[in-house]
């Protein structure tokens, strides 16, 4: 099920909608033509655009654009995206981004001057097949404020501008039908034209599990391996607003005062060479919406609950908003800072996009600090930033699983890019895998069984898989990971069925050298009655780690040492069920 990524962050049992358009400033020019380009059942009625390419002047807006350029008016100066030195390289011309999303409004003035003629499709309505993917009511205003955050034409005295203001734009409207065939074609339409494509949305933040189809998964990986000519498009995709989607859970062991819902419960958000991207506030932390995941590999700024740190952009009609936010809003400006890597060096294979971005990211939050407690006062917040220490591999670089590499620093992945040493596109990644093991031991709840759950003692279950070692037939050849997927399937008590709790489940994967991804936390699902049920089958279910990047698959001390090793414990109480089986897939070079 598919669902945009907007407004304030997850809620019940839906991810949010778009936020309201609101004007800002004089809104543009109008364009003028005699020649109607709309469905004539639409809400929203739209004629040929003028030509504003040869505008000039200051951007309006750009002053208060703080996600380019952050002078402390907005939050803590210095936290944006580091973009304006960049732009002394590149401003993005020459690359082409897909923006796959409700609908575009590619007539608007401040975008038409980037808008490749006739490459834009149509999915929607009576005019489905045409060019214009135009929003129908001013419900879709979403893919048209999205748009502006990456190529906004910069220095044509009109609004703002985007991240890579000389970018061309596409726009796929395939979200419009909430048909997976649509996306399905979207995600691999010019593929050999398209450089990126952006996703500003995702499955619903409810805190279900929510498998995709394998047909996405193969649409996926055929343009990693397709586009570009071989060197592969540029999936890049919101990691979701479900952060406190339930902020009323008492039962909880986390520090803060909600349950996060995880990244890797979303199987558009943790697929295999895509760029997975988390939010960051004004003054540099997560935000109230903002999720944990293994599988999130950079964040870029957006907004918290303060309005005057909203994100300003494009709006529908062809006026601006001021009120843009969520992951909606940082995952374009990291398919801007792509377009600019790419422009620097049009060589850049996906997996060196993926490589750039996490070894130039800025480490945020790292300073301590307080947040309120659930039962009033403040508490300590850790960003729980882990710094791996293995001598033999320095190109690690410190991580989190609330903000994965850090916040994205354009200036640092431009610079990197232009002298970067490619390693290759798909045909030269290698797999290990997938290595498969059946525990089938039982998961029995906390103890002693009483309320609060810190008072519990949970019971850890462990499961190991032991690479094959070097000469062996399987042997695994990777030195350096790149991507690491687990399958995990757990039952009911007799093994019949699914664990009819799976809410309940905390799951962590540890490596040879100590490294852990956080895969799932414990919490609970709500049906419509708010009665807490399962969130979902866990059988085979994939989660994706972007953790182990550069990591050896094998402890660096001791080589012959290659145990990779799965917790799964309960932490609530309600339901026991069975660890039934698991497996481990490893990309690298």
């Amino acid at each position: 099920m598919l669902g945009l990524l907007a407004g304030c962050g997850g809620g019940g049992g839906s991810s949010s909608a778009p936020a309201p358009d609101s004007s800002t400033g004089t809104p543009a020019p109008t364009p003028a033509g005699s020649t109607s380009i709309s469905d004539s059942s639409c809400a929203l009625q739209y004629a040929m655009p003028t030509d504003t390419t040869a505008l000039t002047g200051t951007d309006p807006l750009r002053s208060d654009q703080w996600h380019l350029y952050n002078d402390g008016r907005f939050g803590t100066t210095g936290e944006d995206l580091r973009v304006t030195d960049a732009w002394l390289t590149t401003k993005g011309a020459g690359i082409r981004v897909a923006v796959i999303d409700d609908a575009l409004e590619v007539t608007h003035s401040d975008l038409w001057p980037n808008v490749v003629t006739g490459g834009s499709y149509n999915y929607a309505g009576r005019t489905r097949g045409s060019i214009w993917p135009m929003p129908c009511t001013t419900d879709d205003s979403h893919g048209t404020s999205v748009a502006g955050l990456i190529a906004s034409r910069g220095d044509n005295a009109l609004g703002g501008l985007g991240v890579a203001p000389e970018a061309k734009l596409v726009g796929y409207n395939a979200i419009a039908t909430m048909q997976d065939a649509d996306v399905l074609d979207a995600l691999n339409r010019s593929l050999a034209n398209n450089h990126i494509y952006n996703n500003s949305w995702g499955s619903p933040d409810d805190g279900f599990l929510h498998p995709v189809d394998t047909t996405h998964t193969a649409a996926i990986r055929n343009g990693l391996a397709t586009g570009r000519n071989g060197k592969g498009a540029i999936y890049v995709f919101a990691a979701g607003n479900g952060g406190c989607y339930n902020p009323d859970l008492a039962a909880t062991t986390e520090v803060e005062p909600c349950v996060r819902e995880n990244s890797n419960y979303d199987g558009y958000a943790n697929q295999m060479g895509q760029i997975t991207v988390c939010a960051v506030s004004s003054d540099g932390y997560q935000p109230f919406y903002g999720e944990n995941g293994a599988n999130m590999l950079v964040c870029a700024p957006s907004s918290d609950l303060s309005a005057t740190a909203d994100v300003r952009t494009t709006a529908i009609s062809n006026r601006y908003r001021s009120d843009f936010t969520g992951t909606s809003a940082s995952t374009p400006m990291v398919s801007g800072v792509v377009a600019l890597m790419l422009a620097a060096n049009p060589n850049l294979t996906w997996r060196d996009v993926r490589l750039i971005l996490a070894r130039t990211a800025r480490q945020n939050d790292t300073a301590p600090r307080l947040v309120p407690a659930p039962g009033g006062g403040y508490q300590p917040f850790d960003a729980r930033w882990t710094t791996p220490t293995l001598a033999t591999t320095p190109a690690l670089r410190p991580h989190s699983p609330r903000y994965g590499f850090g916040v994205v620093d354009a200036t640092a992945a431009v610079a990197a890019s232009r002298s970067w040493t490619s390693v290759g596109g798909s045909s030269s990644l290698k797999t290990c895998g997938p290595f498969v093991a059946n525990p089938d031991v039982t998961l029995p709840d906390p103890t002693p069984a009483v309320s609060p759950a810190t008072t519990m003692t949970p019971t850890v279950r462990t499961s190991t898989i032991t690479l094959p070692a070097d000469g062996a037939a399987d042997a695994c050849d990777i030195t350096q990971l790149e991507h690491v997927e687990i399958r995990f399937t757990a039952r009911n008590s007799t093994g019949t069925a699914a664990h009819p709790r799976s809410g309940d489940l905390r799951i962590r994967l540890t490596s040879p050298n100590g490294l852990v991804s956080e895969l799932a936390d414990e919490h609970y699902c709500y049906n419509e009655a708010e009665q807490v049920v399962s969130c979902g089958d866990y059988a085979d279910f994939p989660f994706g780690s972007v953790r182990h990047l550069d990591e050896p698959p094998f402890d660096v001390s001791n080589p012959a040492s290659r145990n990779w090793t799965l917790d799964v414990t309960d932490m609530l109480l309600g339901s026991t069920g069975r660890f039934a089986s698991w497996s481990l897939t490893l990309y690298g070079r």
